[in-house]
């Protein structure tokens, strides 16, 4: 076989160790394999035999990075793409597209690529579908006044800044603005900022025009897109710096240029924004401007984490149960007492999106009519839950412990914990601090 062959096989190989997807593509443009590993996709079944264009309706000869290896015999590395698939789907990738060559002909195009989010936004023409006031759970005195706070709140055209702890609800805080506002037959967008690579995250905002860069299509922007309604920004904390000054100009200006762009779009957004962690602490530590805090933060709003309402625990779990009772065609009536205090010790890092994961998760093991510690014990019994109290003793290492086992469980959990907080591998890689390719190592290790 020629060396060039085996050296672009090679290139191939290396490219498989980090992806979410392998796209094989004929001379023709016809998709003769494909390999994705994600199940909120489509599988091979609709894709082999289908042209490039036939699944991306929208891209051309010279928009498709694929089309583009096939006609000149180049590579492209890690180009990011915003597209819309043949289902309308809106994609953002990040991808590689190596041509083989075989006797100064190319054969075949490998196209390798890392997806950032699949409909990632929200967008919704009216409040039909969003979360309103009475979604919000709550029997704690602290969680009354806050809920009426936001009724107040709604009907203005204030931006608003909620700061809450992953899991604390701030989506659902944010759509109930919408939804009990003036603004709720209007668009609602919703963007966490933490989903998307900080380069791709600037089209994102202001739109694009084709050709703006490689692989670039005229777009829309998350303020166009959502004019007259609310913009919903997850996560703002983790905008790099000089975009975040970039969007503060915007808002101030109240208009828009594309990347690419030649005119300025004016816009009418009420914006809604979210932190996770402390604001003032973001800001001491230079992740959040200053200045943006306060265009942002008219009107701020903080939620309790879980740990500081625990009376709404077993209202909550309640709640869940009903919930999954219906999904699930089951007829689970409750709980026992020993789990419920079980669940009413535990400090609750993940809050109420850690409680409904876990209630979800006993569904799965239960068999009787009431949720028992039993149904939880992958989660109560493995050492992987702090309790607020430490039994006496709790010190103490008893026979039998096994410290590799401990920490492969403990391991296991936090990975757990980032997938069921992320909406893409890339993202809960970046909160664990790990490599996508680490991470999906741990993900295969332990059946995730």
């Amino acid at each position: 076989m020629q060396k060039r062959v085996l050296d672009q096989i090679g290139e191939v190989v290396r490219l498989c160790e980090d992806t979410d997807g392998i796209v094989i593509v004929n001379r023709n443009g016809i998709v003769e394999y494909h390999r994705i590993s994600l199940d909120s996709y489509w599988c091979s079944q609709e894709t082999e035999g289908c042209h490039i264009l036939e699944l991306y309706p929208e891209l051309d000869e010279d928009s498709s990075t694929i089309l583009q290896a096939l006609k000149t015999g180049k590579a492209t590395y890690n180009v990011l793409q915003d597209i819309n698939n043949r289902r309308g789907q809106r994609v953002l990738l990040e991808s590689t597209t190596i041509p083989i060559v075989v006797d100064g002909q190319v054969e075949c195009v490998v196209d390798s690529s890392k997806y950032h989010a699949i409909d990632q936004r929200v967008i919704r023409g009216d409040s039909g579908g969003l979360y309103t006031l009475d979604h919000i759970i709550t029997q704690d005195t602290a969680m009354l006044a806050l809920k009426e706070r936001i009724r107040n709140v709604a009907p203005l055209d204030s931006s608003v800044l909620i700061y809450g702890e992953t899991g604390t609800g701030k989506e659902l805080v944010a759509e109930s603005l919408h939804s009990e506002g003036k603004r709720s037959g209007k668009p609602f967008v919703s963007q966490n900022c933490a989903a998307i690579p900080s380069n791709l995250l600037e089209s994102l905002f202001f739109g694009t025009e084709k050709g703006s860069y490689t692989g670039a299509l005229t777009r829309k922007g998350l303020l166009e897109e959502a004019d007259g309604g609310t913009l919903f920004l997850d996560e703002i904390n983790s905008m790099e710096i000089g975009l975040q000054a970039k969007l503060l100009k915007v808002l101030e200006e109240k208009k828009v240029r594309r990347l690419g762009g030649s005119r300025d779009i004016p816009f009418d957004v009420r914006i809604v924004a979210a932190v996770n962690e402390d604001p003032a602490k973001l800001i001491r530590e230079h992740r959040l401007r200053e200045d943006l805090y306060y265009r942002l933060g008219v009107v701020r709003i903080t939620l309790p984490p879980l740990r500081k309402r625990k009376g709404d625990i077993a209202l909550l779990t309640r709640h869940f149960i009903e919930r999954y009772n219906q999904k699930m065609k089951r007829d689970i009536r409750g709980i026992s007492e020993q789990a419920l205090r079980r669940l009413e010790q535990y400090r609750w890092p993940g809050n109420v999106r850690e409680l409904q994961n876990v209630v979800e998760g006993a569904y799965v093991s239960a068999r009787s009519e009431m949720l028992m510690v039993d149904h939880m014990t992958d989660i109560l019994d493995q050492g992987l839950m702090e309790l607020d109290q430490e039994p006496a003793g709790g010190d103490a290492i008893e026979d039998g412990f096994s410290l590799p086992q401990a920490l492969e469980q403990y391991e296991r959990e936090l990975v757990r914990r980032a997938m069921a907080q992320s909406s893409s591998i890339s993202q809960a890689a970046r909160l664990l601090g790990v490599s996508r390719q680490n991470l999906k190592y741990r993900l295969q290790k332990f059946n995730l």
